[in-house]
């Protein structure tokens, strides 16, 4: 078992870091590497040809890996599978819940918008009058922050849970350059 192999099994097992490790081989053009984290996927989500599967297996192919060269991909399907009909709801009110969510990742430029928005914003509800309405505003603001900054350390690949050093996490998520294409947490931000 090579090394590559030995990655993809610890990471089909949940071990985050082997997952990032390959995921970093076949991002910088390593054809095993690709392979790998072809089968990997293939695995965990299947292999249709829309996949994740599909795309580091032709990437590997590309590179010219054996392996995949002998490898069997499957072509997109050209009919509609019957999908239950979406309700539509407002775009705007989705982009204002995901500014809460702690799932994803969010960009450097979003991050730093976000938090000077939300320290003008706290600094402005100390004006309010109302005790419950204040601690209402103050809380919402702090879950937004805690929000943007969790978003913000998966666009590297950090932890969320390093929020729980306040001042310092916030000050670090302002720095690093954001994981290229899709990591752990999820697409790259537009």
């Amino acid at each position: 078992m090579n090394n590559y192999e030995q990655l993809m099994q610890d990471a089909s097992h949940g071990n985050k870091n082997a997952f990032k490790e390959l995921y970093s081989y076949a991002g910088s053009g390593n054809a095993e590497a690709q392979y790998y984290l072809a089968l990997y996927y293939k695995e965990a989500k299947g292999s249709g040809a829309d996949s994740d599967y599909a795309y580091w297996m032709n990437k590997s192919k590309d590179n010219g890996f054996v392996a995949a060269q002998n490898s069997v991909i499957p072509e997109p399907t050209t009919e509609k599978t019957e999908q239950k009909p979406e309700i539509e709801s407002d775009d705007s009110l989705k982009k204002l819940l995901m500014m809460f969510s702690f799932m994803g990742r969010s960009s450097r430029t979003e991050y730093i918008i976000s938090f000077i928005g939300a320290i003008i914003f706290i600094f402005a509800v100390g004006n309010v009058e109302d005790d419950i309405v204040r601690r209402i505003l103050q809380l919402a603001a702090d879950v937004f922050i805690y929000s943007q900054c969790v978003r913000r350390l998966h666009d590297f690949g950090a932890s969320g849970f390093y929020v729980l050093i306040p001042v310092a996490s916030w000050i670090y998520a302002a720095f690093p350059k954001g994981d290229k294409g899709e990591n752990e947490y999820g697409k790259a931000p537009a």
